[in-house]
């Protein structure tokens, strides 16, 4: 039986099962006023069954034991509202609370904090908030993860200003980068797509660690990335951000939301950032970061009702960057310039991106549920590094329909669907030229079993990939309260990825490496298995989180990018022999006050891959990372101030001891650490920010090999293990202009 049978014959098991369905409640409690309210308990009068409502304000309910039943609603600061009813409802329900007439209008006050340890999810999950992001030094997406351990943050090479990041010590494209549960950052986008994604446009970023469910796709190998955008629906009418910092570097973001019907909204985000000078402060005679310009808008449109969700967005991005030798090395007589030939980098972007959703609540029984989503992509990429170029092209369209119910006595759930995925990939090197498309039409399954503190999620995925062949992959994931904030999480599952060897190493297009391709290169699979352990607790009259997550990831099949067979080749070849990551992260946060939070956080990495034939220790990737973060924010919310240390222990740097004594580097980087920080003034609808980013100006000295000669054997700018740039100070300015409803006190 071929592996599309049988996904297909579990598919038919798995919806077979809903024939023993009960339904449940589902709705949605917020206040007269519209407000969402988190947390507000609901239960049926008499029984012990009941549920809290979610982030959103909704809640799914098992129905009581016979009918008529009377459901009881509570939050604090509101009447308790009581609702009779003869029979289950055929419509989601939504509940309005309103104040208690003996409190009067009040205010309740929330300090969430920026970084969550979820304790509701089937996934270790870390969830980053909009309060969280403010605290980076500027606007991209690659720079929204400095405070945050899950993360590490890299340049990839010392002259193209590209960040790069790793998860579970495994390079960023193996965790699933998604926006809403839709495939994002992939294809020709992986290298420069986090710098394309202007961090204010996120509301949160929702962090899982490990394998991913069947549901989410199938690339979630290390974990996934999962951003969220701003609400049109509950956005300011205008948001503006202005940034610039000490090296010449300026930035802007406006956001523009208005409402385009009782339940629907438009909400219009432009960006542009503008970096025009030649810095270059370790005087190796190459700027440390291309003079940039970029641009990118979108605009979001949503209606959301009780029968469900409808939303559509449109993305364009432009970006063009230049760099390579400064004017001033150029007349340096030490510098060698062949012919006149200056070392050039010129890196150039252009994209566009559709996408789309729309959620159908049934009508006549409110626990069943149909999604639709879609996202299509038009990309084309080129790059210049010297005589080296580059060129890209990407058509992309993903479209996935996600069915879903309640089983049992409504805690159950069952999930099904399907998911096509295009690419069709025109790529040239040099004087060579590759083409590919992939069709890739796929079905998945996965059932949720709830039992009292136990919570089981089993996944099948079937995927036919017209280039690389057939992939099945299973997942599972259990949960166990220990109690209501103490979790045990158990994971398991095999997930992979077709590569771009090209883009996914475009920091090796840097140097004079000659490119050695062995072989036909294949996709990549592997299994992760994951462990965690969550404990929310107060001590010592205060509220702590300690978490503790334990990951392995063994690859069967990968792309290796060989920098150590010789310093003048990079090799590409599939693994032959082991490949593994093995972390373990140990995260504790604090609110040492009503107005201060801790943040402290160790994680141990353990990596290696098989280089012909010699199991080594992945380059890069420091041994131990640690991190210290203290935010304040004072009581009459005017400050914020936050200070964020981080260390970074040593690695491994690729072989460079057949070069010349002069154009070596040594076998391993050393530790270092880095401090930032940021200080905030509130001034009613302004917000005034001022910080510092690496405010140690830690700096790896020796940053290209041979920077003397660019056009020669041994130049490489590749081997980036540090900071690259020294301190930089910045500010800039919020301001936000609410709409006159939001603005209308609270009236009993």
């Amino acid at each position: 039986m071929s592996f599309t049978s049988r996904g297909l014959l579990l598919l038919v098991r798995l919806t077979c099962m809903s024939a023993v369905t009960a339904q449940g409640i589902t709705g949605k409690v917020s206040s007269a006023e519209g407000d969402v309210l988190t947390g507000a308990n609901l239960h049926w009068l008499g029984t012990t069954i009941g549920t809290a409502t979610d982030a959103t304000g909704s809640f799914v309910l098992m129905q009581p034991g016979s009918w008529p039943a009377t459901l009881i609603t509570s939050f604090v600061g509101y009447k308790a509202d009581t609702l009779h009813l003869n029979a289950m409802p055929t419509t989601s329900l939504r509940i309005k609370l309103t104040w208690a007439v003996e409190m009067g209008p009040v205010e309740i006050v929330d300090r969430v904090a920026g970084t969550r340890l979820d304790t509701r999810s089937i996934n270790a999950t870390e969830i980053i908030g909009q309060k969280e992001l403010k605290r980076a030094a500027c606007c991209d997406l690659s720079e929204s993860f400095e405070t945050n351990a899950t993360v590490d943050v890299n340049y990839s090479d010392a002259i193209s200003g590209t960040r790069t990041i790793r998860m579970l010590g495994l390079d960023g494209k193996y965790a699933q980068i998604s926006l809403e549960n839709l495939p994002f950052i992939r294809g020709l986008s992986t290298s420069y797509g986090l710098t394309l994604v202007p961090g204010t446009w996120i509301k949160d970023i929702n962090l899982s660690k490990g394998i991913g469910t069947a549901v989410n796709g199938p690339n979630a190998m290390t974990g996934q990335i999962d951003l969220c955008l701003l609400d049109p629906l509950r956005e300011p009418m205008l948001f503006v951000n202005l940034y610039g910092n000490s090296q010449g570097r300026t930035e802007a973001n406006v956001h523009l939301a208005q409402k385009t019907g009782q339940d629907s909204g438009n909400l219009l985000l432009l960006h542009g950032n503008l970096f025009q000078q030649d810095m270059d402060q370790n005087h190796d005679g190459f700027m440390d970061s291309p003079r940039t310009r970029r641009f990118n808008v979108m605009d979001r449109w949503m209606r959301r009702t009780d029968r469900g969700m409808t939303q559509l967005g449109v993305r364009y991005v432009t970006e063009e960057r230049k760099g390579g030798q400064t004017a001033m090395s150029m007349h340096d007589p030490e510098h060698v310039i062949h012919a006149g030939e200056p070392y050039v980098v010129d890196i150039r972007n252009e994209m566009v991106d559709v996408f789309g959703k729309q959620g159908i609540i049934f009508k006549n029984d409110p626990s069943k549920s149909l999604g639709f989503m879609f996202a299509a992509r038009h990309h084309e990429a080129a790059s210049r590094f010297g005589r080296r170029s580059y060129a890209g092209r990407q058509d992309s369209f993903y479209g996935s329909a996600v069915y879903q119910m309640l089983v049992g006595k409504g805690s159950d759930q069952l999930k099904a669907g399907a998911t096509f995925q295009f690419d069709r990939f025109e790529e040239a090197f040099m004087d060579s030229g590759f083409a590919r498309i992939e069709r890739m039409p796929g079905l998945f399954a996965e059932y949720t079993l709830s039992r009292g503190p136990l919570t089981m999620v089993g996944g099948l995925r079937a995927d036919a990939n017209s280039f690389y062949g057939d992939v099945v992959s299973p997942r599972l994931h259990l949960k166990y309260d220990l109690g209501p904030l103490t979790n045990l999480r158990l994971s398991a599952g095999r997930g992979f990825r077709s590569t771009n060897p090209f883009v996914e190493n475009a920091s090796v297009l840097a140097s004079s490496r000659r490119v050695v391709v062995e072989g036909s290169l294949g996709m990549e699979r592997s299994w992760n298995f994951g462990a965690s352990a969550l404990h929310k607790f107060k001590w010592l009259d205060r509220k702590w989180a300690i978490g503790v997550d334990v990951c392995r990831t063994e690859f069967h099949d990968q792309l290796i990018a060989d920098l150590d067979r010789s310093p003048r080749t990079v090799a590409f070849y599939m693994l032959e022999g082991s490949s593994y990551a093995t972390n373990v992260l140990t995260d504790v946060q604090v609110e040492l006050s009503r107005d201060m939070d801790l943040k402290l956080a160790h994680r141990w990495y353990d990596v290696r891959s098989t280089y012909d034939g010699v199991l080594r220790e992945r380059p890069f990737t420091p041994q131990h990372r640690g991190m210290a973060s203290l935010a304040f924010t004072d009581p009459k919310e005017r400050w914020r101030m936050d200070i964020t240390w981080n260390f970074f222990g040593e690695g491994r740097i690729p072989y460079t001891l057949a070069n010349p004594e002069a154009h070596r580097m040594p076998l391993r980087s050393p530790s270092y650490s880095t401090l930032s920080g940021q200080l905030t003034r509130i001034l009613g609808d302004w917000e005034l920010y001022l910080g510092a980013e690496n405010a140690t100006s830690t700096l790896q000295r020796q940053q290209i090999i041979a920077p003397e000669d660019p056009f020669g054997p041994y130049f490489d700018a590749s081997l980036i293990w540090g900071p690259t740039n020294k301190a930089m100070v910045y500010g800039g300015l919020r301001f936000q202009l609410d709409r006159k409803a939001d603005k209308t006190p609270n009236t009993p």
